[in-house]
C-alpha cells in the first residue's frame, strides 16, 4: 500500500485516527487495516498512521468530499464520531457513519448521544454489544496468525534472549496499575521462588507519570531477591520484535483490571503461549478455562499465583494449552475473520446507498 495521500473521491471508506495518544484503539485499527485494504478502497486520516498505510490528508479530504458518492466514516472514538456528525450534518458531506465499540460498561451520556446518531454500530464482543442501547453487529477482533505464530523451538527462542532459566513468563503492555503490572509482580514474588527454572519478563513502556510506580515494583522485586529473575524491557523502539517475545515466552499473563478488548491475549494464543487472564475485556469470551488457559478474577493476586503455580508445575500441560489456544485462534480469530465481518457491514451500508463493492 502506498503511504502517499489519496483522492477521497476514489474511496469507499475512511478510518479516522484522531486520538493524540497512540492506544489499543490505534493498534486494533492498524492490525486489520491491511486485510481490509486488500478488498476495499480505504484510507486512514489523522495521527499515528505509519508508513505503508494508505492515508489521506484532512484538508484534501474536506475539499474533495463536497461532491461525490457516499463514503463510510468508520469511527472508533468520541472525537471521531463528533467529527463525522459535523461533516455530515453541518457541512452536508455524503457520509455513512459507522462506530466500533469495545467498551463493556455503561457509556457516558456524550458517547450515547453520539452513537445513537450513527448509521450502524459494530461491537467487538457480545458484552460490548449488551452495553449499548441500540442494536450492534458483533465482530470480534482478529490476529495475524502468520506474524504471531509459534516458534520451531521455544526453548531455543528463550535461550536466544540471554535471560536466566529455561522458561519465560511474560506480561506485555504499558507498565501501569490498570494493566495489572502490580498484580503480576506480586504473583511473581510468590511463584518464582518455587519455580527456579522460570524467569519473568515485563515487556512494555513506562511513561513519565508511572515512573514512581515502576520504582515501587522494582523495590518489591529487590526485597524478594528476584532482581535477576524479573526483567523489564522498557520501551521497544522496534515494534517488529514483539512477536519474538511471544515466541520466547511459555506463559503470558493478561492481568488488566479493565480492558476494551485486549489484543495481547489473542496474540499470545496465536503464538502458542499458555495464557492466564483476568475476567476483563474479551478474555472470558476468548479463553475456555482449563482448556486453552486459565481465567482469574481481576485484582486477585492469590488466584493469579495459584493459576501460575499449576501451569508452571506442568510444562507439558502448559504446552498443550498453548497448542489449543493456537488452534482456536486459527479457527475463529484470524485477522481475515475480522475483515470478513467488517466488510459485510460496509457492503450492507453501501448497498443501501446504491453502491456495490
Amino acid at each position: 500500500m502506498s503511504s502517499e495521500p489519496l483522492d477521497a473521491r476514489r474511496l469507499h471508506v475512511v478510518t479516522p485516527s484522531l486520538g493524540r495518544k497512540f492506544s489499543g484503539i490505534n493498534a486494533s485499527m492498524l492490525a486489520v487495516f491491511p486485510e481490509l485494504a486488500r478488498r476495499v478502497s480505504i484510507a486512514a486520516l489523522g495521527f499515528h498512521i505509519p508508513d505503508g498505510v494508505a492515508r489521506i490528508g484532512f484538508i484534501e479530504f474536506c475539499r474533495s468530499r463536497r461532491r461525490g458518492t457516499w463514503l463510510i466514516w468508520h469511527a472508533r472514538r468520541n472525537v471521531e464520531m463528533l467529527a463525522g456528525l459535523l461533516l455530515k450534518k453541518i457541512l452536508r458531506y455524503r457520509l455513512i457513519l459507522l462506530f466500533t465499540s469495545a467498551a463493556q460498561r455503561t457509556h457516558s451520556w456524550i458517547t450515547r448521544f453520539y452513537y445513537r446518531r450513527m448509521d450502524a454500530i459494530i461491537a467487538t464482543t457480545t458484552a460490548a454489544a449488551s452495553a449499548l442501547e441500540r442494536e450492534a453487529v458483533v465482530v470480534a477482533h482478529g490476529v495475524n496468525t502468520e506474524r504471531f505464530s509459534p516458534p520451531d523451538d521455544r526453548a531455543a527462542a528463550w535461550a536466544k534472549l540471554g535471560l536466566p532459566g529455561c522458561h519465560g513468563i511474560g506480561i506485555l503492555g504499558r507498565v501501569r496499575p490498570q494493566k495489572g503490572t502490580g498484580e503480576f509482580v506480586e504473583a511473581m514474588v510468590r511463584v518464582l521462588p518455587l519455580r527456579p527454572d522460570w524467569t519473568a519478563v515485563i515487556v512494555g513502556q513506562t511513561t513519565g507519570e508511572y515512573r514512581i510506580f515502576e520504582q515501587h515494583l522494582r523495590g518489591k522485586i529487590s526485597d524478594a531477591g528476584l532482581t535477576k529473575r524479573v526483567h523489564f524491557t522498557g520501551f521497544l523502539k522496534d515494534s517488529s520484535v514483539v512477536p519474538d517475545w511471544y515466541r520466547a515466552l511459555s506463559v503470558v499473563i493478561c492481568a488488566s483490571r479493565t480492558e476494551g478488548f485486549g489484543l495481547s491475549c489473542l496474540e499470545a494464543m496465536a503464538s502458542g503461549c499458555a495464557v492466564v487472564a483476568t475476567r476483563a475485556g474479551a478474555w472470558p469470551e476468548l479463553i475456555t478455562d482449563g482448556e486453552d488457559g486459565y481465567l482469574v478474577p481481576c485484582n486477585d493476586v492469590s488466584a493469579l499465583a495459584d493459576a501460575l503455580l499449576k501451569m508452571t508445575g506442568d510444562p507439558t500441560m502448559a504446552s498443550r494449552m498453548g497448542l489449543a489456544g493456537r488452534n482456536k485462534a486459527l479457527s475463529r480469530y484470524r485477522i481475515q475473520n475480522e475483515a470478513d465481518g467488517i466488510i459485510a457491514v460496509y457492503r450492507r451500508l453501501l448497498v443501501e446507498k446504491g453502491i456495490r463493492l
